[in-house]
C-alpha cells in the first residue's frame, strides 16, 4: 500500500510540474493562424489615411498563414502570401516616402523543427533559429531588424530594416 501511495504522490508531482503550466494549458500541438504582423514604424501602406503599423490591416496580405506544430517536433510554416513593398524618398524630404506595395500570392509549405521549454517555442528552418513566447493559445515572435524594405533615392536603393512583432492563435 506504502508503494502505491508513493507512486500517487510521484506521479502527481511530475503532472503538477508539466510545462503546460507555463503556457495556461494550450499545447502547442496543433495548426496556429497569424493574427498579428506589426512593424515598428507605422505607416499608411494602402492610400486610406490611417497611419498603422498593422500591416494586416493595411494590407489584404497574410490573411492565411499558418504554423503546424507535430507532436515529435516537426513542423510546416505555410505561407499562402508576401508582401512586396517599394518605397521612394519624395524629392527635396528626407522622410516622405511615396509606396508602391503588391500582394503576391503564393503557395510554400517550409518544413521546421521545435522545442519548447517553459513558455519559450524555439523554431529552427535551416540554419535560422526564433523564439517566441506562448502565452495561453498565442505565440508572439519578434524579429529585430526582421523586414527588409527596399528605399529607392535618385539612382540608387538603399535597404532600410523593420522590426516586427508577429503574434499567431491557436485554432
Amino acid at each position: 500500500m506504502k508503494k502505491l501511495i508513493t507512486l500517487i504522490l510521484v506521479a502527481a508531482i511530475f503532472v503538477s510540474c508539466s510545462s503546460d503550466d507555463d503556457d495556461g494549458g494550450v499545447a502547442i500541438e496543433g495548426t496556429w493562424k497569424m493574427t498579428a504582423f506589426k512593424t515598428q514604424n507605422a505607416y499608411d501602406l494602402n492610400g486610406d489615411g490611417i497611419i498603422s503599423n498593422d500591416i494586416m490591416g493595411q494590407t489584404d496580405c497574410y490573411q492565411n498563414e499558418t504554423l503546424v506544430f507535430n507532436a515529435d517536433g516537426t513542423g510546416a510554416d505555410v505561407s499562402t502570401s508576401r508582401l512586396d513593398i517599394e518605397l521612394e524618398l519624395v524629392t527635396g524630404t528626407t522622410d516622405e516616402y511615396e509606396y508602391t506595395i503588391e500582394c503576391v500570392s503564393e503557395n510554400n509549405t517550409t518544413a521546421f523543427t521545435w522545442t519548447q521549454n517553459g513558455d519559450s517555442v524555439i523554431v529552427t528552418q535551416g540554419d535560422s533559429t526564433l523564439t517566441g513566447t506562448q502565452d495561453g493559445n498565442e505565440i508572439t515572435f519578434s524579429l529585430p531588424n526582421g523586414y527588409p524594405i527596399p528605399v529607392e533615392e535618385g539612382d540608387g536603393t538603399a535597404i532600410i530594416t523593420e522590426d516586427l512583432t508577429i503574434v499567431y492563435e491557436k485554432q
